[in-house]
């Protein structure tokens, strides 16, 4: 990109701009790691449900069978521990990025290459916990957002659209229709960049625009002309609502991005903070809307269920068609004659203009199958991680990956937000040399947890739970508002243990978690494989245990863990898949063992 701002300067004049006297190494990681030890128990916590039922279930809030104790644990993590601890996660993950540019600088050492391995190897970390151990794997998703993170920062627009134009193609080869999320990602990352590094100004009226916020200036005002067409075309009015808010996202985007581009050093955590909210601000609006309507099912329209059951029979005839064709060596038919005359029937003729009604029970119908669908593949999946051989459960994983085997990049859109953060943190020294800024993040503490819990427990106070199906029951703003509550309670979080580290009382004990944070790769792996082989059939088979007694059974592993880390690195220099992945990051393998004799404090 043309008049961008040198991130490498940017970095480099911050560290000649910073007076104060330079802190030890040991401290600056220190606080990183207790921070990522922290973390690492609030994701154990999360993921544990997830090993004893379907992740398919997920997003359907407390289960109705829950009671008890078992409730409140479960209201304990949906609405205080859920969502709040994978963001402090992306928050480290982008902290670390910028540790490790800062230190290839310092040190006058490549940074491109050496990250670019290490993104592959996390990469493959997660996809073989992905397919062998647990199917809500995140180090997939986070390395297409390191990935991304790469775009952001050093990517030339000229290579970011003549990528987007040529892979586009592969979203249309079948199987493939995933693939959309990674082309989406480079041109939304590419955008990201444009804002973040671009220092072009273009005149409109009179007046200097960054080129970002002309771009979606003038894209706001072409969607806008279309959405003002569509209120008086009829055949558009589908379109009206969809067309008019994305007209205001895009012109609000251009007008933030105008008037908060300066100065540059504050551009991270601005665009960090927009990408997160804005999706849920907007969802805020149309859940209200929504709260407004009467609650009903999809289940409660007879025509629809009829539809649906039709559709489903037609469905299974096909599939019976092709597998008899394929037993027979012979290519599957598309449709039979039959089949096709009641698919057409049910298509009914293009150029009857259907009514809103009949539009809607369509809709209604294929929710209904969509919904039994999921019901059924969730039924396999208690099965067979109850049940089934390891293999069986291996085989399961990896069908379900193949079915949109780049469906993890697509977490990069909401993660790239928390990376952007994260990178500002250590940019701005500010969790670098927490000492010097305690009194910081004391305020983040003090604003960031009643709004976090307070939007945490509204959410609560409207739904808890959600049925499959029914629409007005409030879900929607719940899971909005709860998510919006993420972002401050996470902040807060991470300052309090920031103080709690920093503090003369009983609390700085709180450093006891560095070792565990130190082996975060290892104990988050480690986590999923004693899971598994706890909870899952081929192991020790426990799956279903109740959620008061997962949270117990998580704490005993973490206390374990910790024991564990403190041992091991009292030994060696590094976890045993932290060793690997730097091994493969700067390629040559470190020195892992600790001579007795050694007295400097080993650090990751």
């Amino acid at each position: 990109m043309e008049h961008t701002f040198d991130i490498k300067a940017a970095f480099a004049a911050d560290a000649l701009s910073a007076k104060l006297a330079p802190v030890a190494a040991s401290e600056r990681i220190q606080a990183l790691d207790v921070v990522r030890g922290f973390a690492l128990i609030g994701i154990f916590f999360m993921n544990i449900e997830y090993f004893n039922r379907s992740f398919l279930d997920f997003g359907t809030g407390i289960p109705p069978a829950a009671h008890g104790i078992d409730w409140l644990a479960t209201y304990f993590v949906n609405y205080f521990v859920a969502g709040k601890f994978w963001t402090i996660f992306s928050l480290l993950f982008g902290m670390g990025f910028a540790v490790m540019l800062s230190r290839a600088e310092e040190t006058n050492r490549p940074f491109i290459k050496p990250y670019i391995r290490r993104i592959i190897a996390l990469a493959i970390f997660g996809f073989l916990h992905n397919v062998m151990l647990w199917y809500g794997d995140i180090l997939l998703s986070y390395a297409f957002t390191a990935g991304g993170l790469l775009i952001v920062l050093f990517g030339r627009w000229k290579w970011i659209v003549l990528s987007v134009v040529g892979l586009l193609g592969f979203c249309f080869i079948p199987g493939m229709n995933s693939f959309g999320a990674v082309v989406a990602g480079i041109a939304y990352m590419g955008l990201l960049g444009l804002f973040i590094r671009n220092e072009k100004l273009v005149k409109v009226f009179g007046k200097q625009i960054p080129l970002f916020s002309v771009l979606f200036l003038v894209a706001g005002v072409l969607v806008g002309l279309v959405a003002l067409v569509s209120w008086f075309v009829v055949a558009m009015k589908n379109g009206r609502n969809p067309m008019s808010v994305m007209a205001f996202v895009f012109l609000l985007i251009a007008f933030l991005s105008a008037r908060f581009h300066q100065p540059t050093t504050a551009r991270f955590w601005r665009a960090g903070v927009l990408i997160y909210c804005m999706p849920f601000l907007i969802g805020t609006v149309f859940g209200i809307i929504s709260y407004q309507q009467p609650i009903k099912s999809v289940f409660n329209s007879p025509e629809a269920v009829q539809l649906a059951a039709e559709k489903a029979k037609i469905k299974a005839e096909e599939e019976l068609s092709k597998k008899a064709a394929i037993a027979e060596g012979k290519l599957a038919p598309k449709v039979n004659a039959k089949t096709d005359a009641k698919v057409e029937a049910k298509k009914g003729d293009p150029k009857v203009v259907k009514t809103d009604a009949q539009k809607k029970i369509e809709t209604d119908a294929d929710s209904i199958n969509n919904i039994q669908e999921n019901r059924k593949k969730i039924a396999e999946d208690v099965e067979v991680l109850s049940h089934g051989t390891y293999m069986d459960t291996v085989k399961q994983r990896f069908d379900r990956l193949m079915e949109g085997p780049f469906n993890p990049a697509g977490m990069a859109f909401e993660a790239i937000a928390l990376f952007l953060l994260g990178l500002w943190f250590v940019r701005a020294k500010i969790i670098t040399k927490s000492s010097e800024h305690l009194a910081l993040f004391r305020q983040i503490a003090v604003i960031g947890l009643p709004v976090g819990w307070g939007l945490s427990v509204l959410a609560s106070s409207i739904a808890v739970s959600h049925v499959p199906g029914v629409s007005g029951d409030g879900w929607q703003l719940s899971q909005m508002l709860l998510n919006l509550g993420n972002l401050p309670t996470c902040l807060a979080y991470l300052s309090i243990v920031v103080l709690m580290l920093h503090s003369d009382t009983v609390f700085s004990k709180i450093k006891v978690l560095a070792p565990f944070g130190r082996m975060a790769l290892t104990n988050y792996l480690m986590q999923s494989l004693v899971q598994a082989s706890f909870f899952y059939g081929w192991g020790m088979g426990y799956f279903g245990l109740g959620r008061a007694q997962q949270l117990g059974f998580a704490v005993c592993v973490i206390c374990l863990q910790v024991l564990f880390s403190h041992w091991w690195l009292a030994r060696f220099r590094y976890g045993p898949l932290e060793w690997v992945w730097r091994a493969v990051t700067y390629w040559q393998f470190p020195v892992m063992r600790i001579k007795p004799d050694s007295l400097q404090a080993q650090i990751g």
